[in-house]
């Protein structure tokens, strides 16, 4: 995450033609409405465009005529210098860019050089496609993340632990991530608090505070991401899952919502029996007994109404996790929840193009590209996690990055390929 803060004379416009400042005069800027808007500027910037995008003819020819494949390089990944202007025409650029700064963990010029090669390689022709963050963040001057997702806790049953969270999650935000976060820690409604309130409001009342702070915060044409999590047995689970069934589907805009399934409600559930839900912390003791087909069945109506909540069984993801070792417990997903992950772990989101195993059988030369792809994917993947371990990161995401560098589906591949992993980086 490297690089200082845009000041107010740079800009994150998406579009490429600049206008120059003379004198420090105030330059208008058109509005949609035909109004002006005044910025104070010392240095030439790039206006923001609004509606599409014309793309260089280069771009266009690069993608072999696709304008769809160009527009979404060029408008969400290509290079842009300080002023806004994007400065890569074509994925070679990017390529080497993101090549040049993997290697950057390396040493010795000479390795930097080999492993710049060798991520080149691996990166042309698309036959490795590195996350989306490592693309647009990788050799960037801007203060951007070069992993996709993490999983950052409410790390106690406070308002300053909510609060904390907010401000973690929206510089997380700003620097391009997603976040998946639990509320289960949070007292549920009616619990006594020690403050003027009496009572608390519960957790799903924060629910939409942790929403508008992901849905406030920009990403260049784009918002954050987040994933609320909660246990099926917190005493504020059906609560939860209607918080979306509003008329108007009004609340929790900006987040998507699961819960976490027990093997203990899921039998519950099959022999149509009580179930308890139950909170507890140094402060509050809260119980309560329902029939679980009652909360089973709100949530099939639910899902079936408005496709949330999903379901994890998190019994099942503890059981067939990598992680549940050494302090590095899984707590929670990504936003997309394909990755069940520690406090403060990341995941980097990379695909590995397969060659036709019938080609492989037949021309040793695919076999040998395969190997090699899949190897350097694994250390691709590794580096940027090194690369991303920066002073300017968040103190926890940064102890778990140090503490951690998971693979998700590729990587898992990769070690099917090859075995183990030798490589000077």
């Amino acid at each position: 995450m490297s690089s200082d803060k845009l000041s107010p004379t740079q800009s994150n416009g998406n579009g490429h033609g600049t206008k120059p400042v003379e004198n420090n005069i105030e330059p208008e800027i058109e509005s949609p409405a035909s109004s002006a808007a005044e910025i104070t500027t010392g240095e030439e910037f790039v206006q923001k465009t609004e509606g599409v995008m014309d793309i260089p003819e280069k771009t266009l020819k690069a993608f072999g005529g696709d304008e769809l494949r160009a527009r979404v390089f060029y408008e969400k990944y290509a290079l842009r210098d300080k002023t806004g202007r994007i400065v890569e025409l074509a994925p070679e650029d990017m390529w080497r860019r993101v090549a040049r700064e993997i290697a950057t963990p390396e040493k010795s010029k000479e390795l930097k050089r080999e492993w710049e090669d060798n991520f080149y390689w691996l990166l042309s022709n698309f036959k490795f496609i590195p996350g989306g963050r490592i693309l647009f963040g990788a050799g960037q001057n801007r203060r951007a993340t070069l992993l996709n997702c993490y999983y950052m806790p409410i790390k106690e049953d406070s308002i300053e632990g909510i609060f904390e969270w907010c401000k973690e999650a929206a510089r997380t935000y700003s620097f391009g991530g997603g976040v998946g976060t639990d509320i289960s820690i949070l007292r549920p409604k009616g619990a006594p608090v020690n403050n003027s309130a009496i009572y608390s409001t519960g957790a799903v009342s924060f629910m939409d505070l942790l929403s508008t702070t992901t849905g406030t915060i920009g990403q260049a044409g784009r918002r954050g991401a987040l994933m609320i999590t909660i246990d099926v047995n917190h005493p504020d689970i059906q609560e939860f899952i209607d918080v979306k069934n509003d008329t108007e589907r009004s609340k929790v805009k900006f987040a998507n919502i699961s819960v976490k399934i027990s093997d203990e409600f899921m039998r519950a559930v099959e022999e149509d029996s009580d179930f308890e839900l139950r909170f507890e912390n140094e402060k509050v003791k809260y119980t309560k007994t329902v029939r679980a087909r009652n909360i089973w069945e709100k949530l099939v109506k639910s899902a079936w109404a408005s496709a949330e909540p999903g379901v994890i069984f998190w019994d099942a993801v503890k059981k067939y996790s990598p992680t549940e070792y050494g302090g590095m417990e899984v707590n929670g997903v990504n936003p997309c929840s394909e990755q069940a992950l520690e406090d403060g772990a990341r995941i980097g989101l990379d695909r590995k193009r397969g060659l036709d195993p019938r080609l492989a059988q037949l021309r040793l030369v695919e076999v040998d590209a395969h190997q090699r792809a899949a190897r350097l994917s694994c250390v691709d993947v590794h580096a940027a996690a090194i690369a991303e371990y920066d002073p300017q990161s968040l103190g926890d995401v940064r102890k778990a990055v140090a503490a951690s560098h998971g693979f998700g589906r590729t990587g898992r591949e990769a070690g099917a390929v090859i075995g183990d992993l030798d490589h000077d980086a």
